[in-house]
């Protein structure tokens, strides 16, 4: 056996003890904050928030913040005219979550399922802010369905990390249709990804 395996069955073994010190029938079940970056499609985002106390022996609901940024250059060409516009668009919303939970495993891991209701506002604050231009997207409201399933896994009885992955789709509806509004609709649609810590104080 080599030296890695067994440096990994150490440490295997000396988890054992700490996840057994883990209360499987109620931690994770209490008011919970939560904190995690993470990318939707080709948006990247930091999110934060509260996850109420569990109903009955699963159903949980969450209600949380989300700030979505293109990091890069987004580049649009409108295929019917040959238009083109490059912009940094983000979208501020909030979330509505609502989904199931799964038992402790292992005496340290809890699978779960969910679905996000997205409401929020599209806006260009960093092109604004170089180039004066207000906001190229214009008066807006942005709106997605996201759909994931994940583990969490608990380090105490108080504090667990996660991680969970799905899709879904992010549009918006303009007050007046430009390039930048076409542009922004779909982006941060497609896979996603978060992962982030939780409190349960």
């Amino acid at each position: 056996m080599n030296k890695s395996c067994q440096i990994f069955i150490l440490t295997l073994f000396a988890a054992v003890p700490a996840a057994a010190e883990i209360d499987t029938l109620n931690s994770g079940r209490s008011l919970g904050l939560e904190f995690a970056p993470g990318v939707m499609g080709s948006l990247s985002f930091m999110q934060a928030g509260v996850t109420l106390p569990t109903i009955g022996s699963s159903f949980q609901i969450g209600i949380k913040a989300r700030m979505c940024s293109s990091l890069t250059w987004a580049t649009f060409i409108d295929q019917e005219t040959g238009e083109q516009a490059s912009f940094h668009p983000v979208a501020a919303a909030g979330i509505v979550s609502f989904g199931g939970s799964g038992p402790i495993m292992h005496g340290f891991m809890r699978p779960y399922g969910a679905t996000d209701i997205l409401v929020g506002y599209t806006f260009t604050p960093y092109d604004d802010l170089i180039y004066d231009c207000g906001n190229l997207v214009g008066p807006n409201i942005t709106f997605g369905v996201f759909g994931y399933f994940g583990l969490e896994l608990f380090t105490s009885n108080r504090m667990a990390v996660f991680l969970d992955a799905g899709g879904g789709f992010k549009t918006l509806k303009p007050e007046e249709e430009n390039v930048y509004a076409i542009a922004a609709s779909w982006l941060g649609s497609g896979f996603g990804f978060k992962m982030g810590i939780r409190f349960y104080p």
